[in-house]
C-alpha cells in the first residue's frame, strides 16, 4: 500500500489544476487524480473544494516571507522587499494568482479565500503610505503605487500564460523597483 501523500503535494495538486482549468471547472476528481489520491481521502482530509483551496493558499503565503511589519527609511529596500516576494509567488504560482483574481469577481468561495491575502496587500499599502508621508513616494491611492510596481511582474506572468515559448529571465527586483522609482519620486 502506497504511503500518504503528504498536504504539501496535495496543494501544489489543487494549485496546478486550477492555474489550468480554472477553480468553476477544476473537479474534485481532477484535483485527487493530480495528487495521486482518491476522491474519499481528498474529502475526508479538506472536506471541500473550498477549504481545499483555502489550505492550498495559506500554505502557500507560509512559504513565502514577507516582512512589512516595520518599513524603514529606505523606500527602495523596503520596495525591494515587496518586489522579491511577489517576483518569487509570481515565478511558481502565477497562473493560479491570475486565475483566482479572474474568478474572485464571480465566485464568492473564491472571494471568501482570497481575504487573507487581502490582508497582506494592507500592509503592502501601509508601507506605500509610509513612504508617501516621508516624500519618497508620488501621493496617490497606495493600491496605484503598488499595481505600478508589481504590473510588470504580472505581465511576465500573464505573457508566460499565453505564449508558451516565452523564456524570460525571472524578474530582478532591484532593477525593477529601480525602474519604478525613476517614474514615482515627487
Amino acid at each position: 500500500m502506497a504511503g500518504r501523500v503528504a498536504d504539501e503535494a496535495v496543494f501544489d495538486a489543487v494549485l496546478a489544476v486550477i492555474a489550468e482549468q480554472g477553480y468553476e471547472r477544476a473537479t474534485t476528481r481532477a484535483i485527487a487524480d493530480a495528487a495521486g489520491i482518491n476522491e474519499a481521502t481528498l474529502f475526508r482530509r479538506f472536506t471541500s473544494k473550498e477549504n481545499l483551496l483555502r489550505q492550498a493558499v495559506r500554505s502557500n503565503f507560509v512559504g513565502f516571507a514577507l516582512d512589512l511589519d516595520a518599513p524603514g527609511d529606505d523606500v527602495a529596500a523596503d520596495l525591494i522587499t515587496i518586489v522579491g516576494y511577489y517576483a518569487r509567488l509570481y515565478e511558481t504560482r502565477g497562473g493560479v494568482v491570475l486565475t483566482l483574481m479572474r474568478e474572485a469577481k464571480f465566485s464568492p468561495e473564491v472571494a471568501a479565500v482570497l481575504a487573507e491575502p487581502e490582508k497582506l496587500l494592507e500592509k503592502v499599502d501601509e508601507v506605500i503610505l509610509h513612504h508617501q508621508r516621508r516624500g519618497a513616494l508620488v501621493v496617490e491611492p497606495p493600491r496605484h503605487t503598488f499595481f505600478a510596481l508589481i504590473g510588470p511582474l504580472m505581465m511576465r506572468s500573464f505573457a508566460r500564460r499565453v505564449d508558451r515559448l516565452a523564456t524570460q529571465a525571472p524578474a530582478d527586483p532591484e532593477a525593477v523597483v529601480r525602474r519604478f522609482l525613476n517614474g514615482h519620486r515627487p
